[in-house]
């Protein structure tokens, strides 16, 4: 046989194929999510009637509440975030790392000795709630739009009482700018709930109560829809006194399966994080002022669910009462927990503000960090010290040239340039920088400088972050900088790959692969200086929820922030001018050499039959021929190549796994050699 016309391809060329999407975890339920469906307000994937969301997504920690004061989507189909972290609304509301299942708010009146109340969170949607009017927007000025705030009202007809909340987010970045690290001036971990309940019933109420009570679930990755996935996962309970903290993490042993309710999940692994609830005032009562007497903090499990007005009231007060469970931390297991608050007598007409703070980190050091800044955010009146606006990145502002880099456009006027930062009086715009993310390479906990934070009072946890896996970064990151754009005196340092043009500007990633999935952003930072509200401030910078334009939430109802859309090189846009002087309908395989290894690294999974060797520019009717050095035929087939090219899963026709070796493959009246290293 006579093999002619081998094909020589750049190195950007024989990279890595097309990246898999891959989903890992399981989403974590609820023994009565499987057990008394009837129960639940339905298993649909649109809201009931007069449920209407509103959402924060515009930082590291996403989440969405209803008319009727439920927290994240009370269906427990993933459809709605809540309080998702490290956060990203991606395929219709499916995040990363937490998901919460039938959260929301227990009001309690207490008139002499009879309780009326207005309770979401249950498994019917609401106990004597009516929804009302909710909105959400932008907030702040021209300088910086933020905070992103949302405003939701319902009623307790029973108890005569109206419910306003409005939840305030902002995505700061801070200092550090790390995946997980909760640094200084750092504000996108935290939302604030300022909760106003009024009186306008004619009865007065003797004592109100307010419960923040979750169902939330620590996993990695929840599915979309779920219900393929029916098992619960296992999560502790814990309590902080320092920061008046109610969280939940993740308990798994990853040395055993034995807290898994039987389910082996290796790819799991412990990440540490926590989401938490904390009070910053109480009735006009402000942290500083309070004790641990003011706070409940409550855990139970699902057969342990109150089932009336008086037992919810109880279960809510356990810290005047006696039992409340601070010192107590839970076995691994599925559980639902509350923080709560009492204040006195409410008279008609009246009215009383709960502001608490829903926050997030890895591990205790960094979720006792967020919860300092949102602390030092209450004390400026959340006048927070504010980066510059972000640059704008249109939908399709990533793109691929010629060469088969990405190129990054975005848009950044004069007036944003030369704008006064409101905090240090003075323009102080010091440049971009540009961030990528992609699946590969893989990283791990212990690449990110977490630690473990073993419990043993009450149930046990062991966490040991070396027994974790890599994970593929994402939408939400870990970013990586690959180009800082400094600015001063009146212009931009010339970096390589840097272009502008009058407000427009441009960045040429040429370290990409065809095929690899990306995400990028730009980020604006200033010089910082001194602030009189906030003393010296360092360099801020802007976050990549705020580039690029608002996308339909999960309903088609609102436009909400989001993460960085994908992005794909594009080999149709490529000229291979550099093959041997052929045309560009020449074929050409990628990657080449296969190996096993690589792809598992860069890919996530050792499995050879979930990866392939793409032959690109393969015409309609072509046969696609794979032969031995022996001149054996290992594979063929008929091409289907209405995009151009043709994808081979590196099976033979006698559907076995082929082996490492040297191949040759023929498409159409062309052909060449390939490399496969298992």
């Amino acid at each position: 046989m006579k093999w002619m016309n081998c094909k020589t391809v750049t190195g950007a060329l024989l990279t890595f194929t097309v990246a898999l999407s891959l989903m890992s975890g399981l989403v974590a339920k609820d023994k009565l999510d499987i057990m008394n469906m009837d129960k639940r307000a339905g298993k649909m994937m649109a809201p009931a009637l007069d449920q209407t969301y509103v959402y924060h997504t515009n930082g590291n920690l996403w989440m969405g509440w209803d008319s009727y004061g439920n927290t994240g989507d009370q269906t427990c189909s993933a459809i709605i975030p809540g309080w998702v972290y490290p956060g990203s609304f991606s395929l219709g509301g499916h995040g990363y790392l937490n998901y919460n299942c039938r959260a929301g708010y227990w009001i309690i009146a207490k008139v002499g000795s009879e309780f009326f109340e207005g309770t979401t969170g249950e498994y019917v949607l609401t106990r004597g709630t009516e929804p009302g009017a909710t909105s959400q927007g932008w907030a702040g000025g021209d300088y910086n739009k933020e905070p992103w705030v949302s405003n939701s009202t319902w009623y307790i007809p029973s108890a005569g009482l109206t419910v306003n909340a409005v939840r305030k987010s902002w995505s700061f970045p801070g200092t550090a700018n790390q995946y997980y690290t909760v640094g200084d001036f750092d504000y996108n971990e935290f939302v604030v709930e300022e909760i106003t309940i009024t009186n306008t019933g004619g009865t007065d109420i003797d004592e109100l109560v307010l419960g923040s009570k979750a169902d939330h679930d620590c996993t990695w990755n929840v599915p979309f829809p779920d219900w393929d996935f029916p098992f619960w996962t296992d999560d502790i309970v814990d309590y902080d006194h320092d920061y008046m903290l109610t969280m939940e993490l993740d308990g798994d042993d990853q040395g055993s399966a034995v807290n898994d309710f039987g389910i082996d999940d290796p790819e799991r692994e412990y990440r540490g994080v926590r989401v938490s609830q904390t009070p910053l005032e109480i009735g006009g009562t402000a942290y500083s002022s309070m004790t641990a007497a003011d706070v409940n903090h409550m855990w139970w499990t699902g057969d342990e669910d109150p089932q009336t007005a008086a037992a919810r009231y109880n279960m809510a007060t356990r810290v005047s009462s006696g039992g409340d469970k601070k010192n107590a931390n839970p076995p691994a297991m599925d559980m639902r927990y509350l923080q709560s608050y009492s204040v006195g007598a409410l008279a008609a007409g009246e009215s009383t503000t709960f502001v608490i703070a829903v926050l997030a980190g890895a591990g205790l050091a960094n979720t006792q960090k967020a919860a300092a800044n949102v602390r030092q955010a209450y004390d400026w009146g959340f006048d927070l010290p504010k980066p510059p606006a972000a640059p704008q990145i249109a939908s399709d502002g990533i793109a691929t040239n010629s060469s088969g880099h990405a190129v990054v456009t975005w848009s950044y006027s004069d007036a944003q340039i030369a704008a006064v930062d409101p905090d240090i009086g003075a323009a102080d715009f010091a440049g971009f920088r540009v961030y990528r993310s992609s699946p590969v390479p893989r990283v791990s906990s212990a690449d990110l400088g977490l630690a473990a934070d073993n419990l043993d009072d009450g149930g046990s946890m062991v966490g040991d972050v070396s027994q974790g896996g890599a994970f593929s970064p994402s939408a939400s990151g870990p970013y990586t900088e690959i180009a800082d754009i400094p600015y001063s005196g009146g212009s931009f340092s010339m970096v390589n790959g840097f272009m502008k043009m009058g407000e427009m500007y441009m960045f040429t990633d040429e370290n990409v692969a065809i095929g690899v999935n990306y995400w990028y952003y730009v980020a604006a930072y200033d010089a910082g200086g001194e602030s009189a509200t906030h003393g010296t401030l360092p360099s801020l910078e802007s976050f990549y929820t705020m580039c690029y334009p608002l996308v339909s939430d999960p309903y088609g109802v609102e436009m909400i922030p989001t993460a960085p859309p994908m992005y794909t090189v594009k080999p149709e846009e490529l000229e291979y001018t550099d093959l041997a002087g052929n045309t560009a309908a020449s074929v050409f395989v990628t990657p080449n050499p296969w190996r096993a290894a690589d792809l598992e690294a860069y890919h996530g999974a050792a499995t050879a039959t979930g990866y392939f060797i793409r032959f690109y520019n393969v015409v309609i009717g072509d046969i696609v021929e794979v032969y031995d050095v022996a001149g054996n035929l290992v594979f063929e087939s008929d091409a289907v190549a209405e995009k151009g090219s043709y994808d081979w899963n590196l099976i033979s026709r006698t559907d076995i796994q082929i082996s490492t070796g040297i191949y040759y493959w023929r498409v159409g009246d062309e052909n060449g050699k390939l490399a496969v290293i298992r």
